[in-house]
């Protein structure tokens, strides 16, 4: 992917079950949706075109003296950051730091060392407009951040990753390149009778897995003859798929739909976040250095298209084959296969082929929080307590390792469709072509970039057309209503009558229907009569459809945390921000209450580092927890040495945001009360990310919303500053 990226605006508080845009960048916080390029600057690797080498040495018995000992005898400097489990030390190589009173826990050293000549300057990257691409958005540059961040980039082992995400998190917290307001709380509103309908981050949920009351009341819908009954979700809502072709969707509402009628390799059961479950791939492993990674394709899969009755079935092939073709369809959401993947050594495989793989060594396994070196396909089979029909072996090569791969594996637009529906006659020419997969880049000439490939017209025009998840897309109108019904060769159907008989009184879904308006009070009014399960209501509209009744059943309001992110970014390069006493300064001249209440109404909680409350990497111990106090920001801006009375600051926000306007309005009091000039200036979206992309700014507001489910779509973009290494090496040192 090139250097310059393209953004989205997202919806910051989406009230609906799925709550999250799917779009994780930049948000320009409208309160309608709205979308234009999206490319998340997480993207931005620079880990891929460092010189760096990496080791690790574990299980090490060092006494706490020993590990001092090599501390100083390693690193020039050195930065000590307890977290809850490990101590993580990072600094430069070299020897002479000197650290003492180490905490009696693991300790993880890591050292570095700089490439000055290659590692481009502030400058250059402003003048590229790199920023929130390879520099985070305030433009501030410490190798120690880049040090850990491409780091756990390459490591795989979840407990590691945790602690340098949770010394991440502790230096942001105590550098302040962003002053983090919050993490947005979404609402949902719903009867009673609506039961295990859960909430996960970047999925939307799985309608099989909800269930309803089996006295629910049945209501005519208004919409053919279909009702709202026992064992139907009627959600009245609003949006509409950008694509009916997963290759060019980067939304959230297309992201629903795919999650329900299609399947990824892996995949979040239900609201879990820090592990992924198997889906189409019953095990995976990988190479010790996590560039190779194997995925068991389930056997007995099989597309559904409802219009024929036909039956595709699915192997390693089609998942290759799909990933080939979201790559070369060029749109925005390829980033993340273009940035992660390389697809051109990337092929299927037997399981005879895989087999001979395993025979050779290396190959490891981490599922549930073990891992196991496994050496032939029944030990990787038994290790994920899979005992089923497997369809071939999908070996995916990464261009340099990527612990978050199983994350951005399972965003829904990888949702797997069959080549042979899509490639129809050309189907073996195209196979034998690419000798069934080892030459992707053959298939050059069956898929064409852009939309108008005859594939990408035919998915468009069928509403996809074919089917391997709990549900298929039966009918819809744009911006009036979308039908889903139960795929009745659905490979996981058993799971509906487990659901039933441990749940006697509920009665799983059989039928999803989206029926659509962009007027809150026709989805309020299709609510209070039943018509809808669910809907889509404006935090300022809650009071219409509180304490409601229909029978014996009533109305419920509840809210939840979502990974929607609202922070304040200063320009680290410039006077005075490039002093962190200033910045801490500002962060405790923030009013944080206020904002909550006053602006969000309630509906945001404080976060106090760049990572989602409950990801991986999230953390409380050893943070600072910024709230307001004048006083002490103050003391500090008198620390610092600078003159306030010096300085005029201009606070940015995308105009048309009230909310954001609320902020910097209430910023230009407290932080005028420092002695600052502080001036409020909106912009245009546009003119917003031309200037803070290029460092033209002081300050700005803007939210952050995932792509995929790691913590590195957020500490990465956050933090990073292309700084390239020479080598970038840890070692593990036991300190009982």
């Amino acid at each position: 992917m090139g250097l310059k990226k393209a953004w989205l605006a997202l919806l910051i508080v989406f009230l609906v079950g799925f709550s999250v845009a799917a779009t994780g960048c930049l948000g320009g916080g409208g309160k309608t949706t709205s979308s234009s390029s999206p490319t998340s600057s997480s993207s931005s690797s620079t880990s891929s075109s460092s010189t760096s080498t990496t080791s690790s040495t574990s299980s090490s018995t060092m006494p706490a003296s020993e590990a001092v000992q090599y501390i100083s005898s390693h690193l020039a400097n050195a930065t000590v950051i307890n977290t809850e489990k490990y101590v993580v030390v990072v600094g430069a190589e070299g020897s002479g730091a000197k650290v003492s009173n180490l905490p009696k826990k693991p300790v993880i050293v890591v050292s570095y060392k700089v490439n000055s000549a290659k590692t481009p300057s502030i400058k250059k990257l402003m003048e590229e407009q790199q920023g929130f691409g390879q520099i985070n958005p305030a433009f501030l540059r410490d190798p120690r951040m880049d040090a850990l961040i491409q780091l756990a980039r390459k490591i795989t082992d979840p407990n590691i990753r945790g602690a340098l995400y949770n010394a991440l998190y502790s230096l942001a917290n105590k550098e302040v390149p962003e002053i983090i307001l919050g993490d947005n709380k979404a609402v949902r509103v719903y009867w009673s009778w609506v039961h295990n309908w859960y909430y996960n981050p970047v999925l939307a949920p799985r309608w099989d897995l909800v269930m309803e009351d089996k006295n629910a009341p049945s209501v005519s819908i208004g919409i053919g003859d279909y009702k709202n009954e026992p064992g139907t979700i009627v959600e009245a809502t609003f949006g509409w798929p950008s694509s009916f072709d997963p290759a060019f969707d980067y939304e959230t509402f297309g992201w629903a739909i795919y999650h329900n009628v299609g399947d990824t390799l892996v995949t979040y059961w239900e609201n879990e976040t820090k592990k992924v479950s198997p889906d189409l791939a019953v095990a995976w492993a990988h190479n010790k250095n996590g560039t190779v990674w194997y995925f068991v394709i389930r056997g007995g899969v099989k597309a559904y298209d409802p219009k024929t009755g036909d039956l595709y079935p699915i192997n390693a092939t089609d998942v290759e084959f799909e990933f080939w073709r979201v790559l070369r369809a060029g749109y925005s959401v390829n980033w993340m296969l273009a940035t992660y993947t390389d697809l051109n050594k990337s092929y299927a495989m037997s399981d005879q082929e895989f087999a001979k793989e395993l025979q050779s060594g290396g190959i490891i396994a981490d599922f549930n929080g073990k891992t196991k070196e496994v050496t032939n396909l029944n030990d990787l089979l038994s290790f994920f307590g899979y005992s089923g029909p497997t369809a071939g072996v999908y070996k995916l090569v990464l261009p340099h390792p990527y612990g978050g791969i199983l994350s951005v594996l399972a965003d829904p637009y990888l949702m797997v469709i069959p080549a042979k529906y899509m490639l129809g006659d050309k189907y073996e020419e195209a196979m034998k072509a690419s000798d069934w997969g080892k030459k992707p880049w053959v298939w050059t000439k069956y898929v064409q970039p852009g939309s108008k490939d005859p594939i990408h017209t035919m998915l468009q025009k069928n509403m996809i057309g074919v089917f391997t998840g709990p549900f298929y897309i039966k009918e819809g109108q744009q911006n009036s209503y979308l039908v889903l019904e139960r795929n009745p060769h659905y490979w996981d159907s058993g799971i509906w009558s487990q659901l039933e008989s441990k749940n006697p009184n509920y009665v799983t879904t059989k039928r999803v229907i989206y029926v659509l308006s962009k007027d809150p009070n026709t989805r309020i009014s299709l609510f209070q009569k039943g018509v809808g399960d669910i809907a889509a209501v404006p935090v300022d509209r809650l009071d219409a459809v509180k304490n409601l009744k229909l029978g014996n059943f009533q109305s419920t309001i509840d809210s939840f945390i979502t990974p929607d992110m609202l922070f304040i970014v200063l320009n680290a390069a410039k006077e005075p921000f490039n002093n962190e006493l200033v910045r801490e300064a500002l962060a405790w001249a923030t009013p944080y209450n206020q904002i909550y209440q006053s602006v969000y109404r309630g509906y945001m909680v404080p976060n106090y580092g760049p990572i989602p409350i409950g990801w991986l990497g999230y953390t409380e111990y050893n943070v600072i927890k910024y709230k307001y106090n004048l006083a002490k920001a103050l003391q500090l801006i008198q620390k610092s040495g600078i003159d306030p009375k010096k300085y005029s600051i201009t606070i940015y926000y995308n105009s048309g945001n009230t909310q954001r306007e609320k902020i910097a309005e209430l910023l230009q009091n407290t932080w005028g009360q420092l002695g600052f000039t502080i001036s409020v200036t909106p912009l245009s979206w546009p003119t917003l990310l031309g200037k803070t992309a290029s460092g033209d700014f002081d300050v700005y507001i803007v939210g952050w919303a995932p792509d995929f489910l790691d913590p590195d779509d957020y500490a990465g973009p956050f933090l990073q500053s292309a700084v390239v290494f020479d080598s970038l090496n840890y070692k593990i040192i036991s300190n009982g």
